[in-house]
C-alpha cells in the first residue's frame, strides 16, 4: 500500500512539476512577445517635434501626441520638463546650432506651434513677430534640410481682412493686423521653402493652457471666478474652435501625409468674442453679466469665420457647437484632466 501511494504521490508530483515548466514557458514567451512588440512600436513610431512645446497650442499637442508617437518637445523661454519625452532649448536666431539639433534628433514632422499671438505686442515689436511668425519656420526648415520631414505650419484665420467671413481656402488673403500680416508672411516662406509641408489655418482656439501661457478661456475663466468685468469685442465675430478638434486635425493630417496642401478649420458657432464670453460664463455657473461688450480695433463690423468643410469632410469629425465644447471643458476641470486629454 505504501508503495502505491508513493508511486502516486510521485506521479503527482512529476505532473505538478512538467505543469509548473509549461506555464513558466508560456510566461516567458509571453513577456517576449510583449517585448518584441515594444521595441517594434518603439522602432516603428513616427518622430515628431513640436516647436514651443510650453506654450497653450504646444503643450496640448505635446500632451496629445506623445500617445502615439515619438514626441521631442523643444521650449524657448521657459524650460519644460514632461516624463517620457526629450525636451531641448530652441533658437531661432542660431542656424548652426538648430541645424545641429535638427541633425541629432531627425524628426520626421516639425509642428510649428511657436508664434506671437499678442495684438498689441505684434503691433509694437514687429520685428519680434516677423521672427517668431515668419523667420522661424524658414530657419528650423532649411536647419533641417539633410533631414527629410514634413513642415505642419499653424496659421490663423486673422490672414483674411474679415469683410465677406466664412472664408475658404480659395478665397483672397488680405491681412489688415500686424499678427496677420506675420503669419502669412510665414505661411509663404513655408511655401516657398519647404519640400513638403502642410498649412492648418485655425479659427481662435479654445482650451486648458499650460502653466506658462493661460488660454484665452482660462483668462476669461478667472476673471469670472474673481468677479472681475470681462470686456471683449462685440463686432468681431469667428467660429471658435474646440482645441479638441485641433489636436484630431493635426493627427489626421500626420497620418494621412498630406503633400503641400493649406486647409481651414473652424467651428460650427459663428458668434462674436463678446457672446463667446457670455457662453463661458453660463456653462460654468457665473453672472454673465460681468462679460461687457466693447468695439474691437478694428473699424465697422469684422467677421473672421472660417469654412473648414473640406478638412472636417475628410476628418470625419464633427467641428462642435461652442455649447458642446465648452460642456467638455467643463467635465476636464471639474476631473482636473492635463491639456490634450478628453
Amino acid at each position: 500500500m505504501d508503495s502505491v501511494a508513493s508511486l502516486g504521490s510521485n506521479k503527482l508530483f512529476s505532473l505538478a512539476k512538467q505543469f509548473a515548466e509549461r506555464k513558466n514557458t508560456e510566461k516567458i514567451i509571453r513577456i517576449k512577445t510583449r517585448f518584441t512588440k515594444t521595441v517594434y512600436n518603439l522602432i516603428s513610431m513616427k518622430t515628431i517635434l513640436v516647436i514651443g512645446s510650453s506654450g497653450f497650442l504646444g503643450s496640448n499637442v505635446v500632451d496629445y501626441l506623445k500617445k502615439k508617437y515619438k514626441v521631442i518637445a523643444a521650449f524657448h523661454k521657459n524650460v519644460i520638463r514632461i516624463p517620457g519625452i526629450s525636451t531641448f532649448y530652441y533658437n531661432l536666431n542660431n542656424k548652426d546650432y538648430m541645424k545641429r539639433v535638427l541633425s541629432l534628433t531627425k524628426p520626421e514632422y516639425i509642428i510649428y506651434c511657436a508664434g506671437v499671438t499678442d495684438f498689441l505686442t505684434c503691433a509694437k515689436s514687429p520685428r519680434v513677430a516677423e521672427i517668431v511668425n515668419s523667420f522661424g519656420p524658414v530657419l528650423l526648415s532649411t536647419s533641417a534640410d539633410t533631414v527629410p520631414h514634413r513642415f505642419i505650419y499653424l496659421s490663423t484665420s486673422y490672414v483674411y481682412d474679415g469683410v465677406k467671413g466664412n472664408f475658404s481656402e480659395h478665397d483672397v488673403v488680405l491681412p489688415e493686423t500686424t499678427y496677420g500680416k506675420s503669419k502669412l508672411a510665414g505661411e509663404n516662406y513655408v511655401r516657398s521653402k519647404s519640400l513638403t509641408y502642410t498649412i492648418l489655418r485655425f479659427a481662435p482656439i479654445y482650451g486648458i493652457g499650460s502653466s506658462f501661457h493661460p488660454s484665452e478661456f482660462d483668462r476669461i475663466r478667472m476673471k469670472l471666478e474673481r468677479g472681475q468685468t470681462v470686456e471683449l469685442p462685440e463686432n468681431e465675430v469667428h467660429s471658435f474652435l474646440s482645441m479638441d478638434i485641433v489636436l484630431k486635425a493635426i493627427d489626421w493630417v500626420i497620418q494621412n501625409e498630406t503633400k503641400n496642401k493649406t486647409y481651414n478649420l473652424g467651428g460650427l458657432t459663428k458668434i462674436s468674442w463678446h457672446e463667446f464670453g457670455t457662453q463661458i460664463a453660463n456653462t460654468l455657473g457665473f453672472n454673465p453679466t460681468q462679460v461687457v461688450p466693447v468695439k474691437a480695433q478694428f473699424e465697422g463690423d469684422k467677421d473672421f469665420s472660417l469654412n473648414g468643410s473640406e478638412l472636417v469632410r475628410m476628418l470625419e469629425v464633427d467641428p462642435l457647437v461652442v455649447e458642446e465644447g465648452l460642456d467638455l471643458l467643463k467635465k476636464k476641470l471639474v476631473l482636473g484632466l492635463p491639456p490634450g486629454l478628453s
